[in-house]
This record gives C-alpha cells, sequence and structure tokens, in this order.
C-alpha cells in the first residue's frame, strides 16, 4: 500500500466517520424520540417523571405562601376585626340594648374586686336586673324574680 492510497483511506473513511456520527447518528437518534414521545410508553413515564418535579414545586409554593401570604393575612384580619369592632361598638352605643350592655359592663366592672360568692350572686341578679330595665315599669315581676333567689 502506497502513501496515497493510504492517505485516500485515512481521509474516506474519516469522511465516513464524520457524516455518520454528525448527521446520520443524531437523525436517527432524534426520530426514535420523536417516535417515542408519541408513543403511550412515553406519557406513563413522562408522568412519572414528572411527579417529583410538581411535588417539590408545590412544597415550595406551601413554604412560600406560608412565609409571605399568612403574616399579612394575619394583618388583614387583625385590622378588619378591629374596624368591624368599631364600628359594632358604635352602632350599639347609641341603641337602647347598647346603653343597658353599658349598664351591665359597668357593674361587672364595680363587682370585680368583690369576692367570688358576691360575683356569683351578682350573676344570677344580673338577668332579673336586665329584665326589669327591658319592662320598665313592672317592678313587682322583677322583685318575685329576685326574691326566687332568696333575697327578701
Amino acid at each position: 500500500m502506497t502513501d496515497e492510497l493510504f492517505y485516500l483511506f485515512a481521509l474516506t473513511s474519516f469522511i465516513l466517520y464524520f457524516i455518520i456520527y454528525t448527521y446520520w447518528v443524531p437523525l436517527r437518534t432524534q426520530m426514535r424520540i420523536e417516535e417515542w414521545l408519541r408513543s403511550t410508553e412515553s406519557d406513563e413515564t413522562l408522568l412519572l417523571s414528572m411527579e417529583p418535579i410538581t411535588a417539590k414545586i408545590r412544597e415550595q409554593m406551601l413554604v412560600d405562601y406560608e412565609e409571605f401570604m399568612l403574616p399579612q393575612a394575619r394583618e388583614n384580619l387583625k385590622k378588619f376585626w378591629a374596624g368591624a369592632m368599631s364600628a359594632a361598638s358604635k352602632e350599639i352605643g347609641s341603641s337602647e340594648e347598647g346603653t343597658q350592655l353599658s349598664l351591665i359592663h359597668s357593674m361587672t366592672k364595680e363587682l370585680s374586686s368583690q369576692p367570688w360568692y358576691i360575683q356569683a350572686a351578682a350573676s344570677k341578679l344580673l338577668p332579673a336586673i336586665t329584665k326589669a330595665a327591658q319592662e320598665g315599669g313592672k317592678t313587682k315581676s322583677a322583685l318575685k324574680e329576685i326574691n326566687s333567689f332568696g333575697f327578701k
């Protein structure tokens, strides 16, 4: 074999190698991959491989939600509650029931420094007092109810 023939053989081998590994193998690989992707087997495999990814994304979203959204939601709920209670107290304060609640509140505040047995007796009397305040001039029925507790 002469040098020229050897170089021609080497050049032909390189060209064949280049064509096969640069064009034909990638083309065949791509065709097989596309064929596999169109098959039902790929659907199952892709779904199984996507599960850990989606689970990790959900987990990270929950962490982000807990770190960012929950404190913000708590603050907004506190602001809402304070505003609602303020509006409710203004509304109740201007009504007849509000004045009765104010009376009961001031009575319980006064009784807070008293012994427990006085507070217990007062808790039994407060409904009767409230009922008497609602009935207005009908004091006999309220007195009967107070007397039913053993007071004379």
